[in-house]
């Protein structure tokens, strides 16, 4: 069939030049639908997750902790946000920066959402937090720097057993 118009196109052949065209188009996108679908033996069976969850969750019992300055803090602060913990028993050596500068880039990957986690640096008795604190201070300018407060469950005891510059993830409700 041609047009009076155009007598040299035949709207057969472009109809089907278009049919065509979409068909190229969304073949893929229905061949994989229906590949998802219709054959669930196909989809990949590994993961890869890093890390390790713990079963059944420990809840982390109310913990007293110093501010770099000396000042106690008034609330718990593992609760109420999630929270990256590392820890800290002597001077912060090359490994211990490593995981300061990952957590940092870590919260900053986060985007809008970076306010919802906190991050903390828990010192043993003895540590001198305020050296720290002015060594990598600048670095780390969202850091909050604790101590184990004398007297209360100490953080070190409660995450025994956990790798050396291993860094905690605990959820708001106090959760490890």
């Amino acid at each position: 069939m041609t047009d009076a118009h155009y007598p040299h196109i035949n709207r057969n052949r472009s109809r089907m030049q278009f049919l065509l065209l979409g068909l190229l188009f969304f073949a893929p996108f229905v061949l994989a639908y229906s590949a998802y679908w219709l054959f669930p033996n196909w989809t990949p069976q590994g993961r890869v997750n890093y890390g390790q969850l713990l079963t059944p969750t420990q809840s982390a019992p109310a913990m007293a902790f110093t501010t770099a300055d000396g000042t106690p803090l008034a609330a718990d602060p593992l609760r109420g946000k999630w929270t990256l913990v590392q820890l800290v028993s002597a001077d912060c050596d090359e490994a211990c920066r490593r995981e300061l500068v990952l957590t940092r880039q870590v919260h900053t990957t986060l985007g809008v959402k970076r306010e919802r986690v906190q991050r903390l640096l828990i010192a043993a008795e003895g540590v001198d937090i305020a050296a720290l604190k002015a060594r990598y201070g600048a670095e780390q300018p969202d850091l909050i720097w604790l101590v184990d407060a004398p007297g209360s469950v100490s953080a070190r005891v409660f995450f025994a057993g956990t790798p050396a510059n291993s860094v905690m993830l605990i959820d708001p409700l106090g959760s490890w």
